[in-house]
């Protein structure tokens, strides 16, 4: 998994949409965030600030598998300016302790905290 090129994409002061699917009971479901708010754990878990969500909570209870897109077109990718990465994993939702509490001081707005922990990482661009 190619770690310190999404941490730039993340990290970079052109911030770009994050695009979280999740599977509906009848088709899939999409919401989105920044690439700002992502928090990076030591251990490689994203942590997602959530105000809203309510399908996705939902649906992660029913299937906790989750896709996400990543991109930045700042960020040098592989042949060209611009990269991304298609991120496979599992979430859940915290609503309670210590990283809870980390996301909440950074995003006083947040009812929750989106927890991906991440399978595979690929480089689509």
């Amino acid at each position: 998994m190619p770690i310190e090129k999404l941490k730039e994409v993340l990290t970079h002061p052109s911030d770009g949409a994050v695009a979280i699917v999740t599977q509906g009971i009848n088709e899939p479901h999409v919401v989105n965030t920044w690439n700002s708010y992502i928090n990076i754990t030591p251990d490689g878990k994203f942590l997602i600030p959530v105000g809203g969500m309510n399908e996705t909570e939902k649906n992660v209870a029913r299937n906790n598998k989750v896709k996400l897109t990543i991109a930045n077109r700042e960020v040098q990718g592989k042949m060209y300016k611009g990269t991304g990465f298609l991120i496979k994993g599992t979430a859940g939702f915290i609503k309670e302790g210590s990283e809870f509490e980390m996301i909440k001081t950074k995003f006083p707005w947040a009812r929750a905290v989106l927890e991906i922990t991440i399978e595979s990482a690929d480089q689509t661009l």
